[in-house]
């Protein structure tokens, strides 16, 4: 059986896991989150092919046609169009990495399938 925990419980519990050296609850959850965002981010290369797609980072469509004139990422293997490309590189100078969680396809549950973009930007 599982037991609902309430607030307090968790936090508890968390401090006694961190004090420990181990991942706390919130940690605990936002690598979840980051693995999950990878998972999309990975998926949606395996599909990515010449022809105009929406930026997997800033939800736009702004990817070129031809895959390899726009910027491969600099943390995922995927092409990304050239405003993003810059920032990641203006963002790894300052060392403000954006983190894959906030890429709008990390945002959009079926992105990876969809044939168009979202229908906003998500940025």
């Amino acid at each position: 059986m599982s037991k609902d925990w309430t607030k307090e419980e968790l936090q508890a519990a968390s401090a006694t896991m961190s004090a420990a050296g181990e991942m706390g609850y919130e940690e605990f959850g936002a690598e979840i989150a980051r693995q999950e965002a990878q998972k999309k981010i990975e998926a949606f290369a395996k599909v990515q092919t010449d022809g105009v797609h929406f930026c997997p980072r800033c939800g736009y469509m702004s990817v070129k046609d031809r895959l390899h004139t726009n910027a491969l990422s600099r943390h995922a293997a995927v092409y990304v169009c050239d405003t993003c490309g810059m920032d990641e590189a203006i963002r790894d100078m300052k060392g403000d990495v954006l983190p894959a969680t906030e890429w709008a396809i990390a945002k959009l549950p079926d992105a990876a399938e969809s044939e168009g973009a979202p229908s906003r930007p998500l940025c």
